[in-house]
């Protein structure tokens, strides 16, 4: 598991005093290490994927796209919000033909949310496509980078980041 930690509230809650050094328990129970030691230059250009600049986040070794795929209102209720089978066509041609692999989302996706779509609904049809497309373990899994977050107020503390 590689996270990639920011200054502010969230710098160094994981780890040491500057959040260098962390540790994460993945989905098998087992901890990895997470490091953020400066692998190289900032915004260094690391190579071109079908004419996609990718550049290095900050100085980590994690590469993400110079341009992204929004997930907001990915299988939304909104009347014209694109469909389960619109996005699978969004992420192949985005993803596997041209380049890009950095993903935004949010657990609380899409917005809005109802009867017929539910939060968490477009973080779900993106692990549906990783599946599908084989990218969901080893070195595969490393072809797309996702970017999320959380909200939840009051609820949302170092204590309970580190415990959920």
């Amino acid at each position: 598991v590689q996270i990639m930690m920011a200054g502010g509230f969230l710098g160094g809650i994981f780890g040491g005093e500057n959040g260098s050094v962390a540790n994460a328990a993945t989905s098998s129970g087992s901890n990895a290490k997470i490091n953020n030691s400066g692998k190289g230059p900032t915004n260094e250009i690391i190579k071109k994927v079908n004419g996609m600049n990718q550049r290095r986040l900050g100085g980590s070794d994690i590469i993400v796209s110079e341009l992204g795929l929004g997930a907001q209102r990915w299988v939304s209720s909104d009347f014209n919000a694109p469909n389960k089978d619109d996005i699978f066509k969004f992420m192949d041609y985005a993803i596997l033909d041209n380049g890009v692999n950095l993903i935004d989302t949010a657990e609380q996706y899409p917005i809005p949310s109802g009867k017929r779509a539910q939060e968490g609904d477009s973080e779900l049809a993106i692990g549906e496509w990783m599946k599908a497309r084989g990218l969901s373990k080893g070195d595969s899994r490393k072809k797309v980078v996702i970017a999320t977050k959380i909200t939840g107020g009051r609820n949302v503390t170092p204590k309970n980041i580190k415990t959920d």
